[in-house]
């Protein structure tokens, strides 16, 4: 990939790929997979609960560590694992609509290219329903689409059922390890060096 440097801002779903005991060894973690595919330094921060608005108790939101990040001048590439949260709060009533949280994180990181993974769950009833993903990632293919630097990553399309854990929102250690690596290959295939 051209990416020499990537920041990760992920959800619950994405704190998981940098555990080498959650994805069934150090060498495939999501920050060994990068640097497999090319990049030098890796920026993750993973957080459960996390959406674009909304906080939990005093943790930065999406939105807030985009900022900071690139407040500090931040060049390089971007991938957001983040949606999942943000679908299920606008599903129980968040008057924050998608598009505006979409818009709100790409305008704050500009014209560095961005990787952003849609969002799957399996569930039926909830605001987590996937009812509520599909909706949220119909927002994020049109949005996404007026930014000439942002490519989604169709991980809905990927996803195999056995991948989830029981909770239908979180991976086991094959889907961690399998989002980890189709996560990397996208910088490559999005973004080749």
């Amino acid at each position: 990939t051209s990416c020499d440097k990537v920041v990760h801002i992920g959800d619950s779903t994405a704190v998981p790929l940098f555990d080498a005991s959650a994805v069934g060894g150090q060498s495939l973690t999501l920050d060994a997979r990068y640097r497999a595919v090319g990049v030098d330094e890796v920026y993750p921060d993973n957080d459960g609960a996390r959406s674009i608005v909304e906080r939990l108790g005093d943790q930065a939101n999406a939105f807030e560590v985009a900022e900071n990040v690139a407040a500090n001048g931040y060049d390089g590439c971007w991938v957001l694992m983040i949606g999942t949260n943000d679908a299920a709060n606008i599903a129980a009533g968040s008057n924050v609509s998608a598009d505006d949280r979409i818009r709100a994180m790409l305008d704050t990181i500009g014209d560095s290219p961005v990787v952003w993974v849609d969002a799957v769950t399996q569930l039926t009833d909830t605001p987590y329903r996937n009812a509520s993903m599909l909706d949220w990632d119909q927002a994020l293919y049109r949005v996404a689409a007026d930014y000439p630097n942002v490519r989604v990553l169709r991980w809905f399309d990927k996803v195999e059922p056995q991948w989830f854990r029981e909770d239908g929102i979180h991976y086991t250690v094959e889907g961690s390890a399998q989002r980890a690596a189709i996560t990397a290959q996208s910088l490559v295939d999005f973004f080749p060096g």
